[in-house]
């Protein structure tokens, strides 16, 4: 019977479905050691966050496939994976609901101040709404930076739902089918951060987005402005966001992602009124866990019955 290694649990709609073909081994912990140990006899591995490097793939003898339980798969060596002949799967686009309503609600939390206001409340300041400095959302102008399937969704809701001036940056897409969409591809990042309200974050984590949203960028933005981010906290100059965050030179954040996670107890963020945190998991609603639970299942039931997966992410290997 083929073996298949969970790194950390996930839904058990998919754990189910996997276990009534395979063996399911889940692991007691993320630590390296423990995963290089158990996957040694592993034909396939479903991954969330844990790294999994070179050392435990080839450690993996019986490797066939490793599934990533979301989209991005920036903490699996996928070149050495290809390499060694194994696939590469994610759950394709089973989050961009949940992650784009998530945004959409950090956005409208940092606008209405809704955890000042809040925490005012809880502590007897019930006149907080006289000293309030809470902003309207409808009619703002968004800037989205990449156009995946999450930022399309957030583009839809913002601007179906709230009126929005929708400017976008996303090299890879087709600007003629965009435009359809009422989007405005813009050549550069600069155009969208002197002029947008809001900044939303939806590239993947790649070589080329690594540290993409620099100091000077994040230096143009308006006192008025707030930062979104829930893709990858390596994509943003952390250090200059904070002093931004700080200073008060902008409104405010939401951030679900973070150069070191967890975030440790003595994070500067954790001090900051003026940012909404979630622990990078915007995509963690009950329906979107069994979603993406349910296609890892299908991608893996598939190839080991000699099928093609529906989301391969190296599709070399088809070839």
């Amino acid at each position: 019977m083929k073996k298949i290694l969970i790194t950390s649990p996930i839904h058990a709609y998919g754990t189910n479905m996997l276990k009534e073909k395979f063996e399911v081994i889940i692991a007691p912990d993320e630590n390296k050691e423990t995963i290089i140990k158990l996957v040694e006899d592993a034909d396939a591995m479903i991954v969330r966050l844990a790294e999994i490097d070179k050392d435990i793939i080839s450690n993996g003898k019986k490797l066939k496939i490793i599934a990533k339980h979301g989209a991005g798969v920036d903490n699996i060596d996928v070149k050495y994976a290809t390499k060694r002949g194994i696939y590469v799967v994610n759950t394709g686009n089973a989050n961009s609901l949940s992650v784009a309503e998530h945004t959409i609600a950090g956005i409208l939390a940092v606008f209405k101040r809704i955890n000042i206001v809040d925490n005012a409340v809880r502590a007897g300041n019930w006149f907080i709404k006289n000293d309030n400095k809470s902003m309207d959302f409808t009619g703002k102008t968004l800037g989205l930076i990449g156009l995946g399937s999450i930022g399309s969704e957030v583009a839809r809701m913002a601007k179906y739902g709230f009126r929005m001036n929708i400017l976008a940056y996303d090299p890879y897409v087709d600007k003629n089918r965009v435009a359809e969409k009422g989007i405005k591809i813009k050549d550069s990042l600069e155009e969208i951060f002197k002029v947008a309200d809001i900044i939303s974050v939806h590239t993947p984590l790649t070589e080329e987005t690594k540290g993409l949203i620099s100091r000077k960028l994040l230096s143009l933005l308006k006192p008025t402005a707030i930062f979104v981010n829930f893709a990858r906290g390596e994509i943003v100059d952390e250090e200059a966001l904070l002093e931004l965050l700080k200073e008060g030179r902008i409104f405010g954040a939401a951030l679900d992602v973070f150069c070191q996670e967890p975030l440790p107890d003595n994070s500067p963020f954790l001090e900051l009124d003026n940012v909404i945190l979630s622990p990078h998991g915007a995509s963690f609603t009950e329906e979107c866990r069994l979603r993406m639970s349910k296609y890892l299942a299908q991608d893996i039931i598939a190839f080991f019955e000699g099928k093609k997966p529906e989301r391969i992410v190296n599709r070399e290997l088809i070839h």
